[in-house]
């Protein structure tokens, strides 16, 4: 019996042990009458082919997966390498510090200007008093 044949034979065999016990194949002669039979049915049948096709499409997808993955990490490195020399990164820094010095300013102003309407506010509030006690008199 060949290697490919004695494989066969063992795929069959396990594969029929994982569906359980089943009255066809319940006396050992005939799950060896089964098995020949089956793997006999199976060597040059369609239901091969059919799984060999298989079997080269997912080599050639794990294949293409596998070469899709090394470029992405070959991309993903040299993003890493060049990212730093490109001075991006120093860049970004200048931008951040620049919008947080703006911001400052920014509330610094809306700060005095808020300061302004306050007194302004007192200013009429005083002013508004006064009339108030030059009409009681």
């Amino acid at each position: 019996m060949t290697t490919r044949r004695r494989c066969l034979r063992a795929t069959m065999s396990f594969l029929l042990v994982s569906l359980g016990p089943s009255p066809a194949w319940a006396g050992s002669s005939e799950w060896e009458e089964y098995v020949d039979r089956a793997t006999s049915e199976w060597r040059d049948g369609p239901e091969r082919r059919k799984l060999q096709e298989a079997m080269s499409l997912l080599q050639r997808n794990t294949e293409r997966s596998n070469s899709s993955f090394t470029k992405a990490t070959e991309a993903a490195q040299t993003i890493s390498t060049r990212i730093p020399q490109s001075g991006v990164l120093e860049k970004m820094a200048q931008l951040e510090t620049a919008a947080k010095d703006a911001g400052a300013r920014l509330a610094a102003r809306w700060e005095l200007e808020r300061g302004a309407r306050e007194r302004e506010r007192e200013q009429r509030e005083r002013e508004a008093g006064e009339r108030a006690r030059q009409q009681r008199r």
